[in-house]
Parts: structure tokens; sequence; C-alpha cells
């Protein structure tokens, strides 16, 4: 008979204690490396020397270098003269920084809000040097002077974010500086938050465990994320784990716990955060009309059908057939390198599940020995094949196909299931017959739309992560999908196989 898949284990989890000296989690590592780059004045000081930078190099890019129109005698103006500009436009900026809240200290803030920011703020300093100067007149002043010197201050801010980032990012990867993150709840909000605060793990925010609020519950874990106790047991588990912030998302029918909750984060001592309790109603797309100011929320259909599909299916052509022009010519030096491998075909073949059921074939390079099928059984000592199976050390893996699988290669012939239409270019795993089989009807859910070559599981942890999560994230992508989450999807896929997290 079929396995069924069920996210409620037997056993009770077993009520928090305090720990013991020996049993004190590890203690949080600090650096001085870690203090001057998360320091917003250290940030702010960057901002001030790279503006000034911007100043120097747009003139010399103008007057030195005499790039742009031929300057004459009387258009020269000396370097003296523009110390004025330099003194308006550099307090202008950073006044402008600050009040848009750039230097506000906030972990999770998008390289895309910082960027924008810096635009919004050189545009007001570079404003307020052009009015002021050529409404006043007081010397010559070039205007592709003024274009280089926001275009300079842009390009050298941006820079400074992108390397103050992948230096915070570093150094949290590293271990130092990691806030330890208790959720309290248990619903599928609160699971979907603790997945994607773990996949963030540039944010060095690490989900200690989550508190369910339904006392009934009988939950041990979810995923890779323990159980530590029901609401009442929130001072306890505060005080033992050391948590540094607590995320509260609990669902609408358990509110009256939640007055409790923040009363006693606030006499630990402790942040907290909360998520309202409409939004989790966003699992079913929700849309808000107000009538005579009073809000009437509308939950949508979920579904990608009519104009939706169409949208999808055209950016899934359009892509894939880019995707296929392009790397043809690596193509040929894959298979190449297969062939001098190992024994055995290029392409490797496999009948999978797609959208509502309907099985289709899908081809990828092959990474594996020619009877690696006949030796699977040798994986499980006679056991039940488990659901979303990969083993790290897997023997059966050749010395390319371990390269492949790092950097996602093998799953280059897709592209020719997206563009017949068996696939998306983002969406749920496609899964065996198998595994299928073993679904209940939550995991079904991930069956209303095509499986993609990538997907929220994908960029949220790929392998590392266990059946239940990957059914959470795709029931979460099914009921809001639009194309700014696809195109979001794939932005974050680049990142995610350049670093070969989770593949194997």
């Amino acid at each position: 008979m079929p396995q069924q898949v069920t996210t409620r284990p037997a056993a009770a989890p077993p009520r928090p204690r305090r720990r013991t000296a020996a049993e004190e989690p590890p203690k949080r590592r600090h650096s001085t490396a870690w203090r001057l780059l998360a320091s917003p004045r250290v940030l702010a000081g960057g901002d001030l020397a790279l503006l000034f930078g911007a100043f120097l190099l747009a003139y010399t890019t103008r007057y030195t270098w005499r790039l742009g129109p031929t300057l004459n005698e009387f258009q020269y103006t000396p370097l003296d003269a523009y110390w004025l500009v330099a003194g308006l436009f550099l307090p202008v900026t950073m006044l402008s920084f600050a009040a848009l809240g750039r230097y506000q200290p906030r972990r999770g803030n998008p390289l895309v809000d910082d960027v924008v920011k810096i635009g919004v703020g050189v545009l007001i300093g570079t404003a307020a040097i052009i009015v002021v100067f050529f409404v006043s007149r007081p010397v010559f002043f070039s205007r592709l002077m003024f274009m280089y010197l926001g275009a300079f201050s842009v390009g050298l801010a941006g820079l400074w974010v992108v390397l103050r980032r992948v230096g915070l990012t570093m150094l949290r990867r590293a271990g130092y500086d990691n806030q330890r993150i208790l959720v309290v709840g248990g619903g599928v909000l609160a699971k979907f938050l603790m997945q994607q605060l773990t996949a963030g793990g540039s944010l060095g925010q690490r989900v200690i465990g989550y508190l369910e609020s339904d006392a009934a519950a009988h939950e041990t874990a979810f995923g890779r994320f323990p159980r530590l106790g029901d609401v009442a047991n929130l001072e306890v588990v505060i005080d033992a784990e050391r948590v540094d912030e607590v995320f509260v998302a609990l669902p609408s029918s358990a509110q009256h716990e939640l007055e409790p909750v923040i009363t006693r984060c606030r006499d630990q001592g402790v942040r907290f955060r909360v998520v309202p309790d409409l939004f989790e109603a966003q699992f079913g797309r929700m849309d808000i009309h107000p009538v005579a100011g009073i809000p009437l929320v509308t939950l949508r259909a979920t579904g990608i059908e009519g104009f939706r599909a169409l949208q999808k299916r055209a950016m899934d052509v359009a892509v894939s057939l880019l995707g296929l022009t392009l790397s043809a010519p690596l193509w040929m030096v894959i298979a190449l390198a297969i062939r001098l491998d190992s024994p055995g075909p290029v392409f490797f073949g496999q009948t999978r599940i797609g959208r509502g059921g309907r099985a289709f074939h899908l081809f990828k390079f092959r990474s594996m020995v020619h009877d690696a099928d006949e030796r699977k059984h040798e994986l499980f000592d006679g056991g039940q094949h488990p659901l979303l199976f990969k083993d790290r050390n897997d023997f059966r893996c050749t010395r390319v196909g371990r390269w492949l699988r790092r950097l996602s290669l093998d799953e280059l012939p897709q592209l020719l299931s997206v563009l017949l239409g068996h696939m998306s270019l983002v969406g749920p795993r496609a899964q065996l017959p198998d595994e299928v089989a073993q679904y209940d009807d939550w995991a079904r859910h991930r069956l209303r739309v095509p499986p993609g070559l990538t997907g929220l599981w994908q960029v949220s942890g790929r392998s590392d992560l266990g059946f239940e999560e990957m059914v959470m994230l795709d029931a979460f992508y099914v009921s809001n999908w639009s194309i700014r989450l696809d195109v979001h999807i794939l932005l974050r896929t680049i990142p995610t196989v350049l670093s070969g997290r989770g593949a194997y």
C-alpha cells in the first residue's frame, strides 16, 4: 500500500527546561570587522568619502581629461570655484540619504531599495546645486560636470553598498552576529516565515525553532525547525535559548494570545515583530476595496488560468528559446565530458508527473553511472523509497556528474521540456510517479501548476529542505503566482546556482 504523507508525527514534544551550565548554547561570535561594517556611522562615512571622490572625479573628467564638448578659455573654471558646489552638494545629499532612511540599522533591506535611495538622494543634491548656481551664476559652471557628478556619485555609492553587503554576508555565514530568532505560531504563515528567514542566510538570522499555539497539536518539528513547546513556555524558551528576537505569526484563530505574548517579550526585554493576522489571507490572494472608508476584503481565486497562463507561457517560450540558443556550445562540451568520464548514454530520461497528474518524459544530462536505477535499492537497505530522497554522498554519481549537479548544468535539457509546454521556467519540482503516489490531499495542491526548472523550493535551500517544507513553498507559489514573482525567483536562482548550496 502507498505510504501516506503527513505533516503531524505522533509523538508529543517534551516540555522545555532551563539549560544547565554545561548545556549552554555556544556564545555568539563577534569581530571588529563586523562592528565596523554594520555601523551606520561607517556607512555614512563611506558615503561621504565616495561622494567627495565622485566630485573630484567629475571635475577631472570634464576639465583635465576634457571628456565632452571642447572648452574655450572663457568656459574653463578652476577647481577653487567648484568648492562651493561641493559645499552644497555633499550636505544636501547626505541629509537626503538620512531622511530617506538609508542610515537606519535594519536587516533584510533589499539591494534595490538601497540603490533607489541613493539615486533619489543624489538627484536631490544635484538638483539643489543646479538651481542655486545656474540661477545665481557666480561663475561659469559646466552642466556636463554636474551630470558627471550625479552619475559618479550613484556609481560609487552603489559600489560601496554592494561591497559592504558582500563583506557582511561573508562574516554572517562565518557565524558572526547571527541573531537567534524564535517564531511564535505553527500555522501555514509561521512555517513559511521560518523558511524564508532561513533561506536568507546573508541576513544572519538563525531560526532556533517555534512555539505552537494549538495545544492539541502533536508535532515535534516542521522539517529542520523543532517545536520547542507551546506559547505558555515563551519565557522559559527565551531564557534557555538566548533568543534575540521573537517573530509572532499567530493564526487568526489564536489572536487572543497576541497581547500576552507581546507583554512577555517586553518583560523579557526581547525585540519582537508581529505579522498581522489578515496577512494569512495572502495565501488566498487578498484584494481590498474600500467603500465609504470601510475596507472590504475579497479573496481572489488561485491558480494560473486564462490570460495569466498566457503570460506565463509567453515568458517560458521566449526565455527557453534564448537559453537553448546561448547554451548550445556548452551542450557539446558537457556531452563530450560525460562520454569520456564513464560508459553510457549522454542523456538520462525519466518519467515525471506534471500539471494535473499527467506524466511526461523528462531528460537531463546523465550525472550517474548508467545502471543507477538498478542499484538504487542499495541506498535504502530494503526500506521503502522516501519522499524527496537525495543523498549528498550518493556513490552512483560520476566525477563529471558531481560538477554538473553542483552547477545545475545537468538540468539544461529541461529547457526542451519548457519549450514543449510540459514544464515551466518556474514552478514546483517535477516528481517521480512513486513519490506522487504517496501524496496526501495537501501535497496534491502543487499539481495545479506545471512543474518548474526552478522554484521557491530551489532558491530556499533545494535538497537541504524536507518534503513538508517543499510542499509549503509550492503551495505559497500556487496561491500567489505573478509574473513579478517568477522574475524574482529567476533572479534569486542565479546566486543559488553559483553558490551550489543544497545541490547534490
